[in-house]
């Protein structure tokens, strides 16, 4: 099995809305920040191709930004096109050519792009997988969850409802070394993806175990417990996530993925005396 980290879309969010609690002459120190207090980011997503060549997909990105208005796009500062097509077509790949997708979560910047702006399959030969706990977050209808699962959202989960598989938690396993794990914060039924030996595009020839991280840590300074997002529909579940698996991955020396990091894919960490942890090494990418 192989993994190959590629760039979904690009955009910007409120920076303090992905630092939450931490004061903006804290976070302005980590990240460039425009005149209306954005950050940038990427829709980072794996591409992953199974030892019986299979194709898959762990997220989709925001999608098409054609499914956005001007005003939308504007805000988002969402690039024209669908970076992720190119991305793939790099790789001598189209959208058919993907036989699984498996997702973190169900939030718009992780499953858009599952529908053209259409409301048609881009991935048209895909299963679906992700956790049941996530299914029934999306799909339950809560009204204090409006603006996690939006319309596009719903219509996704309408329209494909035959491809989607949810994932119990007694049974993680959706392929061999490939675990939907549960990641709760963020949403409560948010995935960890965990890659058991795996080879990684640029190091091929050694297996390493991943996660990609949902964004419990969705970028490289997010390492700190209370480095998280306001977006988190549980932040203390957040930092537990943080307090179980951060350890692990300094142990077992498991690379972390990053969500929405826009300057690197991954990267090793190590504890910190004054920081909690911080970054040894980066994976395609830089500090």
């Amino acid at each position: 099995m192989k993994i190959t980290p590629l760039t979904a879309n690009t955009f910007a969010s409120d920076g303090g809305a992905m630092f939450g609690l931490v004061p903006k002459g804290i976070w302005k120190r980590l990240s460039p920040v425009d005149d209306h207090n954005r950050i940038p980011q990427r829709a980072n997503v794996l591409l992953i191709e199974t030892d019986d060549r299979k194709f898959g997909l762990v997220d989709t990105g925001c999608g098409d930004p054609a499914w956005f208005s001007e005003k939308e796009r504007e805000m988002h500062q969402l690039e024209d096109d669908w970076l992720l097509s190119g991305e793939l077509q790099a790789q001598h790949l189209s959208f058919g050519d993907i036989d699984f997708v498996l997702l973190s979560h169900a939030h718009w910047d992780h499953a858009g792009g599952l529908l053209t702006p259409e409301g048609e399959s881009v991935f048209p030969n895909a299963e679906i997988f992700l956790r049941q706990a996530e299914v029934d977050c999306a799909t339950g209808g809560d009204p204090l969850l409006y603006k996690s699962y939006p319309s596009k959202i719903q219509k996704t989960f309408d329209v494909l409802s035959d491809r989607i598989f949810p994932v119990p938690d007694d049974e993680p396993e959706v392929l061999p070394g490939i675990y939907l794990l549960p990641a709760e914060g963020h949403s409560d039924g948010q995935a960890g993806i965990f890659f058991s030996g795996t080879e990684l595009a640029g190091r091929e020839g050694t297996l390493v175990s991943a996660l990609f991280t949902g964004d419990n840590c969705p970028s490289q300074h997010h390492l700190r417990m209370v480095f998280q997002t306001a977006y988190d529909t549980y932040p203390l579940k957040t930092r537990a996530w943080k307090q179980e698996w951060l350890p692990r991955c300094v142990a077992d020396e498991i690379l972390l993925l990053f969500t929405h990091d826009p300057f690197t894919y991954g990267a090793w960490i190590e504890e910190d005396a004054k920081t909690e942890y911080k970054v040894t090494k980066c994976y395609l990418g830089e500090l």
